[in-house]
């Protein structure tokens, strides 16, 4: 669940880049607020005011404006989180081609061509989906449910604990799947190297293993290897759709909570229709970033 400090050091030359999209995402999620604020001022207003549409255009014209503003920032959000990513690959991929020639010939003779390709290219692209996804979101995490809470709290004290309870139970199962899928994750990566290594250098070495007569046995350890690969691959997969699907789980099971707790109270006349509305549009938004 922290970052790993390492990969920190890495981005400090972005960080402007970093702080930009930490800010639209948080920007945007203030607007969520905002936008959910109107909506449920335009339905009370319509269905017991019994306003016409003339009386809620301008909150319809906030909310078009409110919704098209997100959009705006999202789409920020995203070039500055892929700038973020790019930039970062690139300095690691140049650190590492840095390192390789100053170790000189003498060291990758005794290393396969195959992993450090494999480490060169392969590794380093996998940094993209923790620069440009998982850091932003680290932060935003903490940042967009905080503000709802706060403007959630003043309105309904026992949404807001609901709320409040039911919000660590995300990031804890996230991490005990997240524990696992590491272990197989790691497994692939190792299980890939080796296939990457070993095609390489059978390419390298491929008159010498006609010469030998040994080319078939390379292609069925090669064929043995791949089928490794697949099989791990299947394995993070399954792992993949496991937490998609606890998570998705708890978030619709937090929802439905606060929607029950809601509902019978505005059967009772103990909350107000606009407050119920602005909470049940407000309670998917609050457990969006936390998964």
């Amino acid at each position: 669940m922290f970052p790993n400090s390492r990969l920190l050091n890495l981005a400090r030359k972005s960080r402007p880049w970093l702080i930009l999209t930490i800010s639209l995402g948080f920007f945007s999620g203030l607007l969520t607020i905002f936008q959910a604020r109107a909506i449920s001022q335009i339905v009370s207003q319509v269905f017991l005011d019994s306003q016409d549409l003339f009386n809620v255009m301008e909150l319809l014209q906030l909310t078009l404006v409110l919704f098209t503003t997100r959009a705006i920032l999202a789409w920020g959000s995203s070039i500055g989180a892929k700038t973020i990513a790019v930039q970062v690959k690139s300095r690691v991929r140049k650190l590492l081609l840095n390192k390789l020639e100053e170790l000189g010939p003498a060291y990758l003779q005794g290393e396969q061509s195959g992993e450090i390709s494999n480490t060169v290219v392969e590794g380093v692209e996998a940094l993209d989906a923790y620069f440009s996804q998982y850091l932003p979101q680290l932060v935003l995490s903490a940042l967009v449910p905080i503000t709802i809470l706060i403007f959630v709290f003043p309105m309904d004290l026992l949404s807001g604990f609901v709320m409040l309870a039911t919000a660590p139970l995300i990031p804890y199962f996230m991490y005990l799947i997240g524990s696992q899928a590491k272990i197989i994750t790691d497994r692939q990566y190792g299980t890939l190297s080796r296939l990457a290594a070993g095609f390489l250098d059978s390419l390298g070495g491929l008159k010498t293993l006609k010469l030998y007569n040994q080319a078939k046995a390379q292609t069925e350890k090669i064929r043995q290897t791949s089928d490794q690969y697949r099989k791990t691959t299947l394995k993070v997969l399954q792992v993949t759709f496991l937490s998609a699907l606890v998570l998705e789980l708890l978030a619709t099971l937090s929802t439905a909570v606060v929607a029950v707790e809601i509902g019978l109270r505005l059967l009772y006349f103990r909350v107000s229709l606009e407050q119920a509305l602005f909470l049940l549009i407000i309670a998917p938004e609050f457990y969006i970033p936390l998964r």
